[in-house]
């Protein structure tokens, strides 16, 4: 079977952050050519803000797999096996996690604490999930365990 790929939802101001990074780091480059002062810094600068993005931000997208669920966040990857997961349900925590958005899962595999996720289409991502997910039914916007 293929895998289920979804996107992160992101939030308006969380892209605006990330664009104004972006922006700056960018306005840096111009100002340093226009001086002629500073230019190897100001490369390096923006070889920074791209290896931050694209090493721990983008892409971030959650894999439904046959045997776990793949969170990926740029380059690094978690892997949670289908048996550990508990429940998963909606959060507005704004506790760190792989998330671009406040509309956030969270996905209880032993820990409080998340991981807190934020897929684009949440009820695709649910509907996905409980298939892989025996020990658990869907309940309105949640999984939640069978005997419950």
């Amino acid at each position: 079977m293929g895998v289920n790929r979804f996107k992160s939802k992101v939030d308006w101001w969380i892209g605006a952050i990330l664009g104004v990074g972006i922006a700056i780091t960018l306005y840096v480059v111009v100002a340093a050519y226009r001086s002629g002062d500073g230019i190897l810094a100001a490369w390096v600068a923006l070889a920074f803000v791209v290896l931050i993005y694209g090493g721990f931000v983008f892409p971030m997208r959650y894999e439904i797999k046959s045997e776990a669920l793949v969170l990926r966040f740029g380059l690094i990857s978690s892997t949670i096996p289908y048996e550990t997961i508990r429940q998963v349900v909606p959060t507005r925590s704004a506790i760190s996690s792989l998330a671009l958005s406040l509309d956030r899962l969270h996905i209880d595999s032993g820990s409080s604490y998340g991981p807190h996720i934020s897929p684009k289409d949440k009820e695709g991502f649910l509907n996905a999930l409980v298939q892989k997910t025996p020990h658990l039914r869907l309940a309105e916007d949640r999984l939640v365990p069978v005997d419950e």
